[in-house]
C-alpha cells in the first residue's frame, strides 16, 4: 500500500506541475499531498477521510497533516483538476503499457436503499432512478460509465443520473482513443449512426454485442467481443473491492468525489504494479 501511495504522490505532483498548478504560498499542504490522502482514503479505509488523515499522521507521510474540515475543503477546491489529471495519467499509461482495445460499460452506484429514494437527500430527483437489466431491478443513484483498456486501466469516466441510458452515455464520453480503436460495448450501446459516425470522424471501430435479428450480426465477431468484453467484469470487481457497503457522504459532490477517488486508487494499484 504505502508503495502506491509513493508511486502517486510523485506522479501527481508531477502532473499538477504539468497543468500549471500553482499553490497558496500560505498554504501549508501541497495540492499533490491533498490527491494523495484522498487515494490513501480510498484506497485502505473505503475512502474515509477522517481515518486516511490519522494513519498519514500517525505514520508521518508527510510533514503536515490537515484537519478533517481543512481537508475537505482543499479537496473541493481541487475536484476541477480531477479530470485533466485522468486525462493526462492515461498518456502515461499507453507509454508504459501496450492497449490493444478498449471496452465501455456502465457501473451502477446506489446512493440510498430502495426503500429511502423517496426522502432521499443526496439525489431526491426522480432522474436518479435507474433500472439494472442483468438483476431485473431499480437503484437510487448515479450511472459510473467506464472506458477502460485491455489491461484494467480505466482511461475516461462520465457519471450520469440513474435513469440516463447507456447509450447517451456513448454521445457523452469525449472518447479520446487513438486511431484506428476497438470499443467493445454491449448491447445497450448499439446505434448504427453512432458506429458509422465513430468510424468516419474518429476512427474508432464500435464493436458491440448484438442480437440475433440484428442487420449487423455476425457471429465469429460476437464471440470476439464477448471475450473481449470480460476484462471491464474484472474492472468492475476490482471497483466494488474498494467500495464500502454504503458510500458514505453528506452532499452530492462529496459522493461524487469519493467515487472518483476509487478510480484514483484502481488506477494507481495497476500502474505501481508495473513500476
Amino acid at each position: 500500500m504505502n508503495w502506491t501511495v509513493l508511486v502517486a504522490f510523485c506522479i501527481i505532483d508531477d502532473l499538477l506541475k504539468t497543468l500549471g498548478h500553482k499553490d497558496d504560498p500560505q498554504s501549508k499542504t501541497p495540492a499533490s499531498v491533498v490527491l494523495t490522502l484522498w487515494i490513501l482514503a480510498a484506497l485502505a479505509f473505503a475512502g474515509k477521510h477522517k481515518h486516511a488523515l490519522i494513519y498519514a499522521k500517525e505514520q508521518g507521510l508527510f510533514s503536515y497533516i490537515p484537519s478533517p474540515s481543512r481537508f475537505s475543503r482543499r479537496l473541493h477546491s481541487l475536484a476541477h483538476w480531477i479530470p485533466l489529471l485522468l486525462s493526462l495519467s492515461k498518456t502515461l499509461w499507453e507509454q508504459l503499457s501496450s492497449v490493444e482495445h478498449y471496452i465501455l460499460d456502465t457501473l451502477p452506484l446506489p446512493v440510498c436503499e430502495n426503500i429511502r429514494a423517496p426522502r432521499c437527500r443526496l439525489a431526491p430527483a426522480r432522474v436518479y432512478r435507474g433500472y439494472i437489466p442483468s438483476k431485473r431491478s431499480y437503484f437510487h443513484g448515479l450511472k459510473l460509465h467506464l472506458v477502460c483498456t485491455d489491461n484494467q486501466w480505466i482511461s475516461e469516466v462520465l457519471l450520469t443520473p440513474g435513469a440516463t441510458a447507456d447509450v447517451e452515455g456513448l454521445y457523452r464520453l469525449p472518447l479520446d482513443l487513438p486511431q484506428g480503436s476497438k470499443l467493445y460495448v454491449d448491447r445497450g450501446y448499439t446505434d448504427y449512426q453512432a458506429e458509422d459516425d465513430l468510424a468516419m470522424a474518429e476512427g474508432i471501430r464500435l464493436r458491440a454485442i448484438r442480437k440475433g435479428n440484428s442487420k449487423r450480426y455476425h457471429p465469429p465477431g460476437q464471440f470476439i467481443v464477448t471475450v473481449g468484453r470480460k476484462i471491464i467484469e474484472s474492472v468492475g470487481a476490482a471497483l466494488t473491492e474498494l467500495f464500502p457497503k454504503r458510500i458514505h457522504a453528506t452532499t452530492l459532490q462529496g459522493f461524487v468525489l469519493k467515487v472518483w477517488g476509487f478510480i484514483f486508487a484502481h488506477n494507481f494499484r495497476r500502474l505501481a504494479s508495473i513500476l
